[in-house]
């Protein structure tokens, strides 16, 4: 990953399915990384970038994720529970089908997210 990160490598990362719980990958830019089916559980993820990033069922439960920006990421299907979304900001963010139990968005920017579908938009109090 930071050979690919080094290089500015014009594709994609490609970590579909990818296990990197548990990691500590504060403020790295995942943008249109490939992370489908990836295993970010209890990732530190803060100040991460993830504009137009590719999350389908990720799992993304217990992670870290304040003051990241997912910029037209799709995390269809995802598992965001109890993920601490604190001061991040989502643009034309793709939630449908995820489960976000839990998930603190206190602080958060919120901007044309599409929710799963029933869900309350979330207090960001």
């Amino acid at each position: 990953m930071a050979t690919w990160h080094r290089n500015h490598s014009p594709e994609p990362l490609d970590l579909k399915g990818a296990d990197l719980s548990g990691r500590d990958l504060r403020g790295r830019n995942f943008t249109r990384a490939l992370l489908d089916g990836a295993d970010l559980s209890g990732a530190n993820l803060d100040e991460a970038v993830f504009s137009e990033a590719k999350l389908r069922r990720a799992n993304l439960a217990g992670a870290s994720m304040k003051k990241s920006t997912l910029h037209r990421a799709n995390c269809s299907g995802a598992d965001l529970t109890d993920v601490d979304l604190r001061g991040a900001t989502l643009y034309r963010c793709v939630l449908r089908d995820a489960t976000i139990t839990g998930a603190n968005f206190k602080a958060a920017s919120l901007f044309k997210v599409a929710w799963p579908e029933g869900v309350d938009v979330p207090s960001r109090g």
